[in-house]
């Protein structure tokens, strides 16, 4: 019986970068589908991964995750899946204010913002300056999840909202078992998908702060973007 998987991964950088890659991802996933169902896993919103699938040789995914984790549409339609995401104790009024009034942070345009993730450019953010900014939206009373990725974006989030959590959502959705499901990105903001305890790709393009997770559960790719994610998919599926 062939085992099905369900391939969560990041865009920029990771599947989008190499164009000439794309393309090969596109194929390979054309042969192995029905077995393999892809997620688009961004901190874009869908409205804007829609245009990158338009727009490059992306193929169609059964599923968008937007908005870091914030957001899950089901193709082909588009719907939100309902009930996501859960938030307590958030105040996205609240966020906005400490982002704004910090010195070392500058709110993103409002295309990239949403009721649920709240984004700043920070850039060469120090370990101290981000713990302050931690302990301001916690003084807030906000319990939120941060996100620090590229030396320049900073995400808040709502704790338990975040490209893993929604990545394991949509997984129980379909029915599919964290073994079978297989995570790929290359930055800071991916993290969290590699924190799931699904089956990681890191592609070899991919920041220092992914590639220290190998493990035998990361498989850190020597190919790069999108060719990166094919070779990882195809060790995990060849160890199914």
């Amino acid at each position: 019986m062939v085992r099905p998987f369900l391939l969560v991964s990041d865009v920029d950088n990771t599947l989008l970068g190499d164009e000439r890659a794309t393309k090969r991802f596109a194929d390979w996933l054309h042969r192995m589908r029905p077995q393999v169902r892809l997620a688009l896993n961004s901190g874009r919103f869908g409205e804007s991964l829609l245009k990158s699938v338009a727009s490059t040789p992306l193929p169609e995914p059964d599923a968008l995750i937007g908005g870091v984790g914030t957001q899950i549409l089901i193709g082909p339609t588009w719907k939100p899946l309902a009930g996501w995401p859960t938030a307590t104790a958030w105040d996205a009024d609240a966020v906005r204010s400490v982002l704004t009034e910090h010195p070392r942070t500058e709110l993103q345009p409002e295309q990239f913002l949403s009721p649920y993730k709240i984004s700043a450019f920070a850039f060469d953010l120090t370990a101290v300056e981000l713990r302050e900014i931690e302990r301001r939206i916690a003084a807030a009373g906000v319990q939120a999840r941060v996100v620090y990725s590229s030396a320049r974006d900073l995400d808040v989030l709502p704790v338990g909202v975040d490209k893993g959590s929604a990545a394991l959502r949509l997984a129980a959705h379909w029915g599919y078992e964290r073994d079978q499901v297989l995570v790929a990105g290359d930055s800071g903001n991916d993290l969290a998908m590699f924190s799931i305890e699904a089956r990681g790709i890191v592609v070899g393009n991919a920041h220092d702060e992914l590639r220290e997770l190998a493990s035998d559960r990361v498989f850190l790719s020597s190919a790069q973007y999108a060719d990166g994610v094919v070779e990882g998919a195809e060790h995990w599926i060849a160890k199914a």
